[in-house]
């Protein structure tokens, strides 16, 4: 049975709440605890649901401020922007986590396989529109927090035009996936969410086909 419009926007503030306090797999397991217990209860469960994660989650932070987040961002959604709907991106982890300790043949570092991502929204949108994405997500480059090398190397990469730009720089995964997020707004700002969504899949579906090996990184950050 498909979620409602309601039910996926929960899950959209839940979410983007409790990743201002924990990332990964920590954030994956906080988030599978609210759906599976506590989607369908009041408001004044969050206080027990907090506690439950202050057990799961060894770097949760003040469970004041916490609670304090969902209830803010539940009480004003736009006061921030939402991160995409989770669950798809959980069901995939949930799906790989048995092979999640095994070894990974020919690992590649962060930065490259964000810049395989880059390349294949490149690759898959026509130029016209890609002109387009581009000058918009530069315009919120500007105010985004982040490091300065990194925010230089987007800049330059989003700046220019040939196949052989590179993408090479020190990154970790909280702030790539604050950038992948923003492309998403742009994406749906400028296109509609469906299309931007499509646009994703079709990303992927070209990573599958000539980096299959960083498939599984990416798909962590959609």
């Amino acid at each position: 049975m498909s979620a409602t419009p309601v039910q996926i926007q929960k899950r959209r503030i839940v979410y983007t709440a409790l990743s201002d306090f924990l990332q990964g797999e920590e954030l994956a397991k906080a988030f599978q605890l609210w759906e599976q217990q506590y989607a369908d209860k009041p408001v004044f469960a969050l206080n027990e649901y907090v506690g439950k994660l202050s057990m799961l989650a060894s770097n949760l932070g003040p469970r004041k401020e916490v609670i304090r987040a969902l209830l803010n961002l539940s009480q004003d959604p736009s006061s921030q922007t939402l991160l995409p709907d989770p669950a798809p991106s959980i069901g995939v982890m949930k799906d790989l986590s048995v092979r999640e300790s095994a070894p990974r043949e020919y690992p590649e570092r962060l930065d490259k396989v964000f810049e395989h991502f880059l390349v294949a929204l490149e690759t898959v949108m026509p130029s016209n529109i890609f002109l387009q994405f581009r000058l918009n997500f530069l315009v919120r480059l500007a105010d985004m927090p982040l490091n300065p090398a990194l925010k230089t190397r987007l800049r330059s990469w989003f700046d220019s035009d040939g196949a052989s730009k590179s993408f090479s720089v020190v990154c970790a995964s909280p702030e790539i996936r604050r950038v992948v997020n923003q492309l998403y707004v742009v994406m749906c700002e400028l296109f509609g969410p469906v299309q931007a969504d499509d646009m994703l899949e079709r990303s992927v579906e070209w990573l599958e086909r000539y980096h299959p090996n960083c498939v599984r990184d990416i798909r962590r950050f959609l």
